[in-house]
């Protein structure tokens, strides 16, 4: 059977099901204890079908001008979440890993797998099935709960997102290359800067964030490590259900990232650039030196990140990371340099160091200064001295620009060859 086919098939056999398991109801309130109760049948086929928001905001007493009043409705017609027998839906109650797998199970269109229970801590849980289906289907690694399931747990974010990120990869082979091409990309959220996030969940995050599935919040964090809510689970497995099977080459934020990732640039992703005859990407100038025509120091290229401004917009998936409130208006491409320098001179100028770079794709230009610290960037100072010193090799960011149209730049690394990168057509 193809894939399309088992996955056609999949969501027939969800859709009957979810016709008569309307919702989970996992605690009930009793005398004011809340005491954990197993599925519930609560409506029809014809009832389930006929669902609107109006069911749901007389279904849920606590939902009524809720941000995600909608979500919540949505995601009750498609009887994916239930309420508690008081009237409520606790929206921004914490969710537990059982909740949650019970909701995900509902959600994925993915061939039904009948997985056996590897948790002894789960048997006779009435998560026990959904979880075990889960585990079936390549959702949950039972090598991430080596020492029980612990079903009643809060759910973090990074589970949150790590079993839906399976999901994209076991949906289709477009997601295994994405995740295999962000394993080195760098994430767009400010937590990367301050060692919160391990080397190891960056794939699973780039592909839930590079697809739209979880935004972050309005600093731009993902905050792995912390509980997620009712609400928040609703909105994302709604959008996840759009994700999942679809190719992920058509997503530019993720697209952006795998870039990044493979070549240490974002630039021909978010740029009409693109590379001449024989340049080397981002990624082979990182392994030489690129030395200053003044020989006043010496520098390595890491990353090169591209935001594209028009209008004085910016856009593309790091422009909330780099870019600060109130830029400069007009079309034009702002560029981030990730680079360590080691300095020949004891003088820690600028000027002299911006000299050596006659190629106009680098600079000694500071980030600006509050944005960065806001966000994690190590920059050049207001007094360089502070950071550049002989000798030292340090490393931090940097910033320039390029045309928007009509420009041509190069840059040449040690033992490695030419970076050589226009957008002009001859």
């Amino acid at each position: 059977m193809s894939r399309l086919n088992k996955r056609i098939e999949g969501h027939e056999k969800k859709k009957k099901r979810n016709g008569w398991i309307v919702g989970l109801l996992t605690t009930a309130v009793l005398a004011g204890t809340l005491l954990p109760v197993g599925p519930v049948h609560l409506t029809s086929t014809a009832n389930a079908a006929s669902g609107t928001s109006d069911t749901a905001l007389s279904k849920f007493k606590d939902i009524k001008g809720h941000w995600a009043q909608a979500t919540i409705a949505k995601a009750y017609e498609k009887n994916l979440i239930s309420g508690y027998q008081d009237g409520t839906f606790r929206p921004n109650g914490k969710i537990t890993r059982g909740e949650y797998a019970t909701i995900l199970a509902r959600a994925t269109g993915l061939e039904k797998v009948e997985g056996q229970n590897p948790f002894s801590d789960l048997k006779g849980h009435w998560s026990e099935a959904a979880v075990s289906q889960l585990v079936g289907q390549g959702f949950i690694n039972t090598d991430d709960y080596a020492k029980g399931f612990n079903p009643n747990a809060e759910l973090t974010r990074y589970e949150m997102m790590k079993w839906i990120a399976n999901g994209l990869i076991k949906s289709g082979t477009s997601f295994q290359d994405a995740f295999n091409d962000t394993k080195n990309t760098l994430l767009p959220t400010p937590e990367v800067n301050r060692g919160t996030i391990r080397a190891e969940q960056i794939p699973y995050l780039a592909l839930v964030r590079g697809t739209g599935i979880v935004g972050g919040f309005q600093d731009g964090t993902l905050k792995p490590a912390d509980s997620t809510t009712r609400a928040e689970v609703s909105a994302i497995l709604l959008r996840y259900m759009d994700v999942e099977g679809t190719d992920a080459g058509k997503y530019s934020d993720l697209n952006e990232m795998r870039e990044v990732g493979t070549t240490g640039t974002n630039l021909t992703t978010i740029s009409n650039y693109f590379y001449t005859k024989n340049s080397v990407k981002v990624s082979d100038i990182s392994k030489g030196d690129i030395k200053l025509s003044n020989k006043s120091g010496v520098l390595t290229l890491h990353r090169f990140i591209v935001v594209k401004v028009q209008n004085g917009k910016p856009q593309g998936v790091y422009s909330k990371l780099f870019v600060e409130p109130n830029i400069s208006s007009g079309d034009y491409y702002l560029t981030f340099a990730d680079l360590s320098f080691i300095s020949n001179t004891d003088k820690s100028d600028l000027i002299t160091y911006s000299g050596g770079l006659n190629n106009g794709l680098l600079s000694f230009r500071r980030l600006d200064l509050e944005f960065a610290d806001k966000n994690g960037f190590k920059t050049i100072p207001n007094s360089p001295k502070e950071l550049i010193i002989k000798g030292k090799k340090v490393r931090f960011w940097t910033r320039s620009t390029l045309d928007f149209k009509n420009g041509s730049y190069h840059v040449k690394a040690e033992d490695v060859g030419e970076m050589k990168i226009q957008n002009m057509y001859q």
